[in-house]
């Protein structure tokens, strides 16, 4: 089986107070037309992602279609952990979910460098 490449967008910094997700989400996706993303897989990591709002996060991983991308995802973390409890998750659930992504590395823990 074949698989897509991935393309890593590493985000730095926070957004400027007057700066929305959609005009961040502008800028990635004229950068990732530029690079070429079609029929890739974008996964957004560092430390500029523990400032984007679960909500900005699904802006701009909604706008894969329009940089040509087949997915774009950004990895779980506690926003990824609040959106569940928000979302009428059982507290054992998400202590289930958060435990299992730990055990398997798949958790990233931004205060925590060795995640």
């Amino acid at each position: 089986m074949v698989l897509p490449e991935v393309v890593g967008v590493k985000l730095v910094g926070q957004l400027n107070p007057t700066s929305t997700a959609t005009d961040v989400v502008l800028v990635i996706t004229n950068a990732l037309r530029k690079r070429g993303c079609v029929g890739k897989f974008v996964e957004f990591f560092g430390p500029g992602v523990a400032e984007l709002s679960l909500p900005d996060r699904a802006t701009i991983s909604n706008m894969a279609p329009e940089y040509g991308a087949t997915v774009s995802y950004f990895p779980v973390d506690n926003r990824t952990l609040e959106y569940l409890r928000l979302t009428a998750r059982t507290e054992e659930k998400v202590q289930m979910i958060e435990a299992y992504l730990r055990a398997q590395g798949m958790f990233r823990d931004y205060s925590d460098a060795s995640t």
